[in-house]
């Protein structure tokens, strides 16, 4: 651990792990930003990696993994225990996790999960993982001249850019074909679709907003006079689209009176034309 620390939230945790201590080398994909609240004063920080050594076995894997280890919850706490920064390798000494039956909405790292014990600051290195570390520093782009360029986020695994909307600046989202792929092609076909049919997209999104937001947004008008459908979809814009590879789209409209207190109108749809919801989200 690394600080002192103790109780029954403590014992619980450490029962996840096996006994037996071993040496790994593991390359990051991600900073450490937070952590899960266990109660008792504990919190429970952790982090994943895409590689690993077993210094025990000489074995080097490319199974993702995960590490994760507990510290004293305290409102003057500076970090999070271990400053772990995303595209380095480190050498730790750790338990691995005694494996358990995963649901279907728990991510596989769960089963390829390490206690830290104790972080060796020797700059210990591998070939591998050395190698590895620079294709993953290696920029990966979508790049198209009529819509934009696209930069690859490896640790979100997808690819950020901005268009120009019909006059405003929005932010698109593209997830990768597969988890920690290094393309979009899917989500990228479905944005050149909507692209092509901007202008037929844009009413429907703002039409479609009106009519499900309309009634939230007289309540939350400090105006005497009521807002019309007519009126709502003319005063939003879009400024921010996620998509991912199924053509499931997240377009996310802002207005300029502030009715909503800084928050955005997210509109869920699919490539198919076919409109879910819109609701307030941030």
């Amino acid at each position: 651990m690394s600080n002192i620390i103790s109780g029954k939230e403590v014992d619980k945790f450490e029962r996840r792990f096996g006994t037996d201590e071993i040496e790994l080398l593991f390359l990051t994909v991600q900073s450490v930003g937070g952590a899960i609240i266990l109660g008792d004063g504990i919190l429970n920080p952790s982090i994943e990696f895409v590689a690993s050594v077993n210094l025990t076995t000489g074995a080097f894997s490319k199974e993702k993994g995960r590490l994760e280890w507990l510290i004293a919850d305290s409102k003057d706490h500076q970090s999070w225990g271990y400053d772990f920064k995303k595209f380095n390798i480190y050498h730790i000494r750790c338990r691995k996790n005694i494996p358990v039956k995963l649901d279907q909405y728990m991510k596989k790292t769960m089963n390829n999960c390490y206690m830290v014990t104790e972080v060796i600051d020797d700059g210990l290195s591998s070939p591998k993982l050395e190698k590895l570390k620079e294709k993953y520093l290696e920029p990966v782009y979508i790049e198209d001249h009529k819509i934009g360029k696209f930069t690859l986020n490896r640790e979100l695994s997808l690819f950020k850019g901005n268009i120009d909307w019909l006059g405003h600046d929005c932010s698109v989202h593209l997830e990768t074909d597969r988890d920690g792929g290094k393309s979009a092609n899917k989500a990228f076909t479905h944005l050149k679709s909507l692209y092509a049919d901007i202008f037929a997209w844009d009413e429907k999104f703002r039409r479609f907003a009106a009519v499900e937001m309309i009634e939230t947004a007289n309540e939350w008008s400090t105006d005497d006079e009521v807002i019309t459908e007519e009126q709502f979809a003319d005063m939003i814009y879009i400024s921010e689209l996620a998509i991912d590879p199924r053509g499931e789209i997240t377009a996310y409209y802002s207005e300029d009176k502030d009715i909503f207190g800084g928050h955005a109108i997210a509109i869920s749809a699919a490539i198919n034309g076919n409109l879910k919801y819109a609701n307030l989200v941030g």
